[in-house]
């Protein structure tokens, strides 16, 4: 059989192919300035792994598999490296820290810079000192009222659930409960969520627009023709999007447009009082967009949060019984069906090892916070970055150190009794800290602090057991992260009056 000649112009596209294929693998295994850092080869030649674990929701672990495989550093792309060092969280998220926010963030939230997106360290800096005073300790005395307001609502129709013999989905309670809270904390006035629950098209956009944040991860510079994608869901991700940061802009024009409803203590008059050092107000765009951030943020880490701690206080009946115990000594002059004052709450000592265990465990923003390493490089830990480079620090692999936390997928307040320093610096369910920790940790720890005393002190809970109960409870990552099933099915039994 003959075989025919190879046109020239063919031999020179084999050759430049089998050339590239070459010097990519001298470049990623002997030349490659992360060459020394250890991962899995093929994350060295491509993202396309990783991109598949984001669209999964299961990005975090898959990190952290690798983490229990290679170690605290390990490569996850082609220039880019994941660490869990202890080490390297200050260097990298701390109040002098070169490396800058990448471009992941330039995408979110519509890509316009707010607090949380902006990558820019002078204007982050200016627009924290701007709104830092809305979420300050002494300023959560002016929001306990209306927490209060709505958690009373919330226990009051879950208690009426229970007498009618009904089971309650807590993970729905606690999703309308704390979106309630932030829009009347923030525009005077909740979308009535208790009452009219899913019913509400505005709740079921914002968590669909979540739907369409693996895209914004790693195709952000695509995001401005989502509405076009050839893919239904991102479309449908899109429009929901779009449709949830309109009804946010209606809602801070309508805000602007009756002056008679506007409360000196609400956040959103707050933040059109806000002024910077020249005496600027916020941009329209951008008080929009942070309202719009605001009311996402303030809800779906919480009531996620939440959920799982209270199905882990279910599922380990001994830690529920000496929880309860220390809620019942603090709050025998509280009548059940009332809500617990927070300086009640803030200093209970097991009970706020609950809730950090509780967030250690299940991190409702578990993974990568990713950032440049400055021009000229570093050295972190005894490893060189080179400049460029992408770096992150996932909360979901620092909780699980076992060095750190022994048997660190265990759920055991006690090992907050004897916290240690290591302890408290791999601990960052809000970030790290310095500058871009979360400007929200006061009004949440109160959140949680609040909403699950009065359960607790209210109620009896019984777990419905259903085949798929530990599996629903999974954690399903698309930035924030919930559980997989999003439902808890408990029977809430009112306890007797204790006053």
């Amino acid at each position: 059989m003959l075989s025919l000649p190879l046109p020239e112009s063919l031999k020179w596209l084999v050759l430049a192919i089998s050339g590239y294929i070459i010097y990519s693998f001298l470049y990623r295994f002997v030349f490659s300035p992360l060459r020394h850092i250890p991962g899995p080869w093929y994350a060295r030649f491509s993202k396309l792994w990783i991109i598949y674990k984001t669209v999964q929701g299961v990005r975090a672990k898959s990190i952290h598999d690798l983490h229990l495989k290679y170690g605290p550093w390990v490569v996850i792309g082609p220039d880019e490296v994941s660490i869990s060092d202890q080490d390297a969280i200050v260097p990298i998220y701390g109040a002098t820290s070169k490396f800058v926010k990448t471009t992941f963030y330039t995408y979110q939230l519509r890509s316009i810079p707010e607090l949380f997106t902006m990558s820019n360290q002078k204007q982050h800096a200016d627009r924290r000192r701007l709104l830092a005073h809305l979420f300050s300790m002494s300023t959560m005395k002016d929001y306990e009222p209306v927490i209060s307001d709505n958690v009373k609502l919330c226990m009051d129709l879950v208690a009426e659930q229970g007498r009618q013999g009904q089971a309650s989905n807590l993970y729905d309670w606690f999703h309308y409960l704390s979106m309630d809270i932030i829009c009347e904390l923030s525009f005077g006035r909740t979308f009535n969520m208790l009452r009219e629950g899913m019913n509400s098209t505005y709740i079921q956009d914002m968590y669909q627009s979540l739907e369409i944040e693996p895209v914004r991860y790693h195709f952000g510079f695509l995001n401005r023709y989502a509405g076009w994608a050839p893919l239904k869901w991102v479309r449908d991700s899109e429009a929901a999007s779009v449709r949830s940061f309109k009804k946010g802009v209606r809602m801070v024009q309508e805000y602007k447009q009756n002056p008679e409803k506007k409360r000196a203590k609400d956040l959103l008059r707050k933040m059109l009082d806000a002024r910077d050092d020249a005496g600027n107000a916020l941009p329209e765009d951008e008080l929009n967009i942070e309202a719009t951030g605001l009311i996402l943020a303030g809800s779906h880490t919480t009531s996620s949060s939440l959920t799982w701690i209270v199905w882990r206080l279910l599922r380990h009946p001994d830690i529920m019984d000496r929880l309860t115990k220390e809620l019942d000594d603090a709050l025998s002059q509280c009548p059940r069906d009332a809500v617990p004052l927070h300086h009640h709450l803030e200093h209970l000592t097991y009970f706020n090892a609950v809730i950090k265990e509780g967030l250690r465990i299940d991190t409702a923003v578990p993974g990568s916070t990713p950032r440049y390493v400055p021009y000229g490089g570093a050295e972190i830990s005894g490893h060189h970055l080179p400049g460029g480079a992408t770096v992150s620090i996932q909360a979901y692999s620092t909780h699980r150190d076992p060095n750190v936390f022994p048997n660190p997928e265990v759920f055991d307040p006690d090992r907050w009794l004897a916290e240690t320093p290591e302890m408290r610096r791999m601990y960052i369910p809000f970030g790290a800290d310095g500058p871009r920790k979360c400007i929200g940790i006061h009004l949440a720890y109160v959140e949680l602090r609040v909403i699950l005393a009065s359960l607790l002190h209210r109620f009896d809970l019984s777990l419905i057991e259903q085949e798929d109960t530990d599996r629903a409870m999974d954690m399903h990552e698309l930035w924030l992260a919930a559980p997989e099933g999003q439902k808890l099915l408990v029977f809430a039994k009112e306890k007797p009056a204790n006053v």
